[in-house]
C-alpha cells in the first residue's frame, strides 16, 4: 500500500511506525518512526494525522500477545486520528456449519473461541469504532510475495494434501496483496465508515484446493483433525495449530458487493489463480 499513497499527489505526507526499520525512508513526504506501537514515541509520531491505517497486529499465538494488539490499538487511537481504517479479518465472523454463503456485513460476528486472533480482531474493531470514525475492512487471506511467511508456508503443504474435517462445508478464499492494499487506499480516500468485506467474489472447497495444489484431501472427524493440528503445531512441523485449523468447521467466504460500491473496488483475480501463483 505504501507505494500507492506515495503516488498518490492528493496526499502531502505519510508517517509510518513500525517496530522494525523501512527501507527508503526519511526522504520525501515518507517519515518513519522505528517504535512498539505501544509506545509514547508511536503515539507522538502518529499525533494527529487525517487517517490512520491500522495495520499492526500479532498474528500468532505468543505470551502477552492480546493484550500487545489491545494495548497498541488504544496507544494510537490516542493520537486522534480524524478517522481510522482498520485491516481486519474474515475470521470475526467464525467459521460455522450455519453459515450463509457468501457472508455479508450484516451478518453477526461469531469468532471461534478456538481463535484468539479472531476474537482479539472483534474486540479491537469495536474499541475503533467507539473513538472515531472507522471503516473497518474485513480481508480474506491474503496471498502473494510479501505474505506472512507462516501463511505461506501452510499454503505450500496443500502440495502433499488438503486436511480438512469430516463432515464440514469448508470455503476458502484467496486474495492478491496487491489488490489488498488497493482496497486500503481506496479506503483512505474515501469517507464511509462500517463495515467492508475484502475478498474475490469466487471461492473454493477443499476438494477444489487440492484440485489447484495437485494433491488430495485427507478428512478427519473434527476432535482428531483439530487434536492432529496442535500436535503437529507442538512438532513444529506446521505453522498454526486448533487456533486455525478451527477455521475449516464451516463455510467462511465474504461477498465483497459492498466494498465494489462504496469504493468501486472489485477483485480481479480469482481466488484460484491466486493460490496458484503462490503455489508456484
Amino acid at each position: 500500500m505504501l507505494p500507492l499513497l506515495l503516488a498518490d499527489p492528493a496526499i502531502s505526507s505519510v508517517r509510518s511506525v513500525a517496530r522494525r526499520p523501512l527501507a527508503g525512508a526519511g526522504g520525501g513526504k515518507l517519515v518513519h518512526t522505528q517504535a512498539d506501537l505501544r509506545s509514547d514515541a508511536a503515539r507522538s509520531a502518529l499525533a494527529g494525522v487525517d487517517v490512520l491505517f491500522h495495520l499492526g497486529f500479532g498474528l500468532w499465538r505468543a505470551p502477552g500477545v492480546g493484550f500487545s494488539n489491545w494495548d497498541g490499538t488504544r496507544n494510537v487511537l490516542g493520537a486522534k486520528p480524524g478517522r481510522v481504517v482498520l485491516a481486519s479479518t474474515a475470521a470475526v465472523y467464525g467459521a460455522r456449519p450455519d453459515n450463509p454463503l457468501p457472508l455479508t456485513e450484516d451478518h453477526w460476528p461469531r469468532p471461534n473461541p478456538e481463535c484468539p486472533y479472531a476474537m482479539q480482531k472483534l474486540r479491537v474493531e469495536r474499541l475503533c469504532s467507539g473513538c472515531c470514525p472507522t471503516l473497518i475492512l474485513r480481508v480474506g487471506a491474503v496471498l502473494g510475495p510479501h505474505a506472512d511467511p507462516r501463511v505461506a508456508q501452510a499454503v505450500r503443504g496443500y502440495r502433499l494434501v488438503v486436511p480438512a474435517p469430516l463432515g464440514k462445508n469448508a470455503a476458502l478464499q484467496f486474495l492478491d496483496e496487491d489488490e489488498a492494499a488497493s482496497a486500503l487506499w481506496l479506503a483512505g480516500k474515501s469517507s464511509a465508515v462500517g463495515i467492508l468485506n475484502i475478498a474475490p467474489a469466487d471461492w473454493l472447497s477443499p476438494r477444489e484446493v487440492a484440485s489447484v495444489a495437485g494433491s488430495r484431501v485427507v478428512r478427519l472427524p473434527r476432535r482428531a483433525f483439530l487434536a492432529a493440528s496442535e500436535v503437529s503445531y507442538r512438532l513444529g512441523t506446521t505453522p498454526f495449530g486448533r487456533d486455525r485449523a478451527i477455521l475449516m468447521d464451516g463455510p467462511l467466504a465474504l461477498d465483497p458487493a459492498r466494498a465494489s460500491s462504496v469504493l468501486g473496488w472489485k477483485a480481479s483475480t480469482s481466488s484460484a489463480s491466486v493460490l496458484a501463483a503462490a503455489l508456484k
